[in-house]
């Protein structure tokens, strides 16, 4: 089967491939979490194998992706495929909860870019950010970065997939290189390294508790790795090349993770005689000193560990906005084409195939969500949910097909990826006494909301089945 839509360009190359999926999956929070979230709930123990064996599982998705989409080779995305495995209902309902899980992610990488620039001018520049913008506050100031992020990025998009895919594979090159820059760093200059790697588990915690903590934030952590999926229709290498691809990256962003959990713990001042006794302190910490990663690269490097630190960690957050731009406009193109949501939201620029009017759509809801006062921690259990689902979804249109073509390697894998979703939502949705993994109540208020809009968008919407239209203006 001829794998192409006429109306979008192939520009993306294996290395453009791998940024997107690698990136996308690796933002800011794996430079800032290993000290705030990972350690504290899993420790060295609940981190290393939570993250060895929840990457594992995500490799056996991505093996998944690359079935359905060799499958249905003209096909992209989680919506045609779960559609052509299955039904449009249920590509609908496995579209809306990736769609939200991406969407989530967007305001979450322009929020931590107001925080990283305000961070990069206090240390290189030594600014006191309220004088230096006229006594503002820092808060409005932050937020003027993430509307102008967000409508730059928006741009960018608009621009085609050429310039998006260079930016995110420079990137995505700068975040892998300073990681390992960071870590051979850490190793060579460590001097006590029993000191900072010990104890194993966080006081009071037990080993199930601290597997399962990590284990369960696993489809948040490695959230938009599955982007690939949605933008292989324009890619002018092999399908059968996609899940190598996928595999790689997730193994790059399981590695990314780990690694900057180490050089947190081997970057550990003298000072201090174990690393909760570090985490503890941290909340008294300025600057730098605040960041266990950025502290590890300065001790290790000097300034310029500091510099590879933020070129690292910005890059993170660049690539997240660039990917999941790209991801969710796609996706939101998929389903408008098929008559899923308003047709107007097919519409693409003639002269760069980019779907404009979703990259609007995106740009304005994401200055809503951005512009939330203490939004992070829901949004993120949002977007665990949402992901969870759609990897369930994926896992089951994989089983289904594979028992009908009796492809036994492919059944063991739809099973593996749809048990291990329904784990995921389950302790992410229900209580369990000693794990603090279920989602708040505004979470739980925010996801039966997008439930609701779901079935309005779909009666609404799904009364016609258009074809893709093409803009017949410039952007």
């Amino acid at each position: 089967m001829d794998r192409s839509d006429p109306l979008l360009p192939k520009k993306l190359s294996p290395l453009n491939a791998w940024a997107f999926s690698f990136a996308c999956s690796i933002g800011w929070a794996a430079f800032v979490m290993p000290a705030t979230v990972f350690l504290p709930n899993g420790g060295i123990f609940g981190s290393l194998w939570g993250f060895l064996i929840g990457g594992a599982i995500i490799c056996v998705i991505a093996l998944n992706y690359h079935y359905l989409g060799n499958l249905y080779p003209s096909q992209g995305g989680i919506y045609n495929l779960v559609k052509a495995s299955m039904n449009r209902n249920q590509a609908f309902a496995a579209s809306w909860a990736m769609g939200l899980a991406h969407l989530c992610c967007i305001p979450l990488n322009a929020k931590a870019l107001g925080m990283l620039v305000r961070t990069i001018l206090e240390e290189f520049l030594h600014v006191d950010f309220e004088l230096f913008f006229f006594q503002s506050d820092t808060l409005m100031v932050e937020a003027v970065i993430v509307v102008a992020a967000l409508v730059l990025f928006g741009w960018l998009n608009m621009r085609g997939l050429k310039q998006t895919a260079l930016i995110q594979t420079i990137g995505a090159i700068v975040l892998l290189g300073g990681i390992v820059v960071m870590l051979v760093a850490a190793l060579v200059t460590v001097k006590d390294p029993e000191r900072c790697l010990s104890p194993a588990l966080y006081p009071g915690k037990t080993p199930n508790q601290s597997f399962m903590t990590i284990f369960i934030m696993v489809p948040w952590a490695f959230v938009g790795f599955d982007s690939l999926s949605k933008v292989s229709t324009e890619a002018n290498f092999p399908m059968k090349k996609l899940g190598r691809i996928m595999v790689i990256s997730v193994l790059c962003g399981t590695f990314a993770y780990l690694a900057n959990i180490f050089i947190a713990l081997l970057g550990m001042p003298e000072e201090y005689s174990s690393w909760p006794e570090y985490l503890e302190a941290l909340s008294g910490l300025a600057g730098v000193a605040g960041f266990p990663v950025a502290l590890a690269a300065r001790r290790a490097m000097g300034t310029a560990g500091t510099a590879i630190f933020f070129a690292s960690c910005i890059s993170a957050t660049l690539t997240g906005l660039v990917g999941f731009f790209l991801s969710i406009s796609r996706l939101i193109y998929q389903m408008a084409s098929d008559g899923a949501l308003t047709p107007s939201l097919a519409r693409l620029d003639p002269k760069r195939g980019t779907p404009v009017n979703a990259i609007r759509l995106v740009v304005i809801i994401s200055l809503g969500l951005s512009l939330l006062r203490n939004a992070f921690d829901f949004i993120e259990e949002l977007a665990s949910v949402a992901t969870a689902l759609g990897y369930g979804y994926c896992s089951m249109a994989v089983l289904s097909n594979a028992v009908k073509q009796k492809k036994m390697f492919y059944v063991c894998t739809g099973a593996i990826g749809l048990l291990a979703a329904f784990a995921w939502i389950f302790f992410l949705l229900i209580p369990v006494r000693g794990l603090s993994s279920a989602i708040s109540e505004t979470a739980m208020v925010c996801v039966i909301l997008w439930v609701f809009l779901g079935i309005m968008a779909y009666v609404f919407s799904s009364r016609k089945k258009p074809a893709p239209i093409v803009d017949d203006w410039n952007s």
